[in-house]
């Protein structure tokens, strides 16, 4: 360092206020102590030796042994940070540039796991996902990885773990979130740029000289076209299937429910009711809550409204030798059933959401006071009031009078006998019959465009 530099720094650091965490804090002056000829350095719990302090720093990183980590260890806790864009063969243990490889993921996760020094793992998130290659596999190793080890992981979602974040956290048996924490999206976006108009604007040609029909389907310099839109979208909606089948079988909720949340992102307490998260928390506690788990087996879990302390089988037994005093199993079995109930009713009424009515629905979820059933009825009169103000809406932009068509086409006989027959799958596709008759009169007055129709 300049020693030129010093007076510069002082000026900047001392008598001035400083948004610091008190750590680094004590890391930074004591780095500078002997270039800023500092005699003492106090913080509040009393005089610190920079030495010893930068030491203990130190070796939160590389240990007694100077052995290198890639992740910072407190309490036994391996803490890996995951930040950013989540890449394929990134070839970097560490985020850098705004990115984390998945191999950089995989590979401190399992250096963690061999570390006699490390009791558990935490995953630092903060990620809006990234590249779909390398992600199911990474979290799948992940999962692999900590059972095979017996050391827990965690995640922290502080404060984004959407999309293939999502996937990594699920790997994780318990997943913390902050109060602003963002979580879920898991779903899968494709995006495909035409400049063929601008071409022709500036007339230029781009002739692709290829062999294979689909050697060039999605090139930038045509249009896609109707067949090929509809591949890219089969293949979207595959790997959707794929991710909702991982997540589900990593988190314990069903394929169903994961596909009922549309990709939509939950913040704290919300994602904790659609079974995202397991533990609302401060982001700076989150070590010290894990290092108490690791120390006790006990662990909190929130579910809407209803806390309840769950004990590991481990933990248990060791209670049990200390002859300390356990949970009542009376009041423990009956927090659980309350907290399965509010989930199950939560994920019931979620299920229900439908195209535009996904807030409507929320809403319901998050009332209390209403039950499935009150739910279903309210859903059922939310989707008849969007297709009647559909119906308005479309009769006026055509500018037509809609007539009774002959009973032949949509009598309520025939309405009926269809839907008893679940012909075609008609019970699947509407949320009850009346949506179904409310389609159909639309449908056969003329007022309903299919996908790809013009006009």
């Amino acid at each position: 360092m300049d020693k030129h530099s010093i007076p510069h720094i002082e000026a900047r650091v001392l008598n001035q206020p400083l948004l610091l965490e008190p750590g680094y804090a004590k890391t930074f002056f004591s780095a500078l102590a002997k270039r800023m000829q500092l005699a003492e350095l106090h913080d509040a719990a009393g005089q610190v030796d920079p030495d010893e302090w930068l030491q203990a720093s130190a070796e939160s990183y590389g240990g007694p042994g100077n052995r290198y980590k890639p992740y910072m260890v407190k309490d036994g806790v391996a803490v890996i940070p995951i930040q950013g864009t989540l890449v394929h063969k990134f070839g970097y243990l560490q985020p850098s540039s705004g990115m984390t490889g998945y191999d950089g993921i995989v590979a401190r996760h399992r250096a963690a796991c061999e570390d006699p020094d490390v009791k558990g793992v935490l995953l630092d998130m903060d990620t809006p996902g990234g590249e779909v290659a390398g992600c199911f596999d990474a979290a799948r190793q992940l999962r692999a990885q900590a059972e095979s080890s017996g050391k827990p992981l965690w995640a922290l979602c502080y404060d984004m773990a959407c999309s293939a974040g999502m996937a990594i956290a699920s790997a994780a048996s318990r997943r913390l979130i902050t109060q602003t924490g963002e979580a879920g999206s898991v779903g899968v976006v494709m995006a495909h740029t035409s400049y063929e108009r601008a071409l022709e604007k500036e007339g230029l040609v781009v002739t692709l000289i290829h062999s294979g029909a689909k050697k060039v389907d999605g090139n930038p310099y045509e249009n896609l076209d109707e067949e090929v839109l509809a591949r890219f979208q089969a293949e979207t909606d595959s790997l959707r299937r794929d991710f909702v089948a991982l997540v589900a079988e990593h988190i314990g909720l069903s394929g169903a429910q994961v596909l009922a949340t549309e990709a939509g992102i939950y913040r704290g307490e919300q994602a904790i009711d659609i079974g995202f998260a397991d533990e609302l928390v401060n982001g700076n506690d989150a070590v010290a809550i894990f290092a108490e788990h690791l120390r006790t087996g006990r662990a909190s879990t929130t579910v809407g409204d209803t806390a309840m302390t769950t004990q590991t089988t481990a933990a248990a037994q060791e209670t049990q030798v200390h002859a300390a005093t356990p949970i009542p199993a009376a009041e423990s079995a009956a927090e659980r059933r309350g907290a399965e109930q509010a989930h199950q009713r939560y994920s019931s009424i979620m299920s229900l959401s439908r195209p535009g009515i996904e807030a409507f629905v929320m809403s319901l979820a998050n009332d209390q006071s209403v039950t499935l059933a009150d739910a279903k009825m309210r859903v059922g009169d939310e989707l008849m009031r969007l297709a009647t103000d559909r119906v308005s809406t479309m009769r006026a932009e055509r500018n037509e009078v809609v007539t009774e068509e002959p009973a032949t086409r949509t009598s309520g006989s025939s309405m009926q006998d269809r839907w008893e027959r679940n012909e075609g799958g008609l019970q699947s596709q509407f949320l009850d019959y009346e949506g179904f008759v409310a389609f159909t009169k639309a449908n056969d007055a003329g007022l309903v465009r299919m996908l790809g129709q013009k006009g």
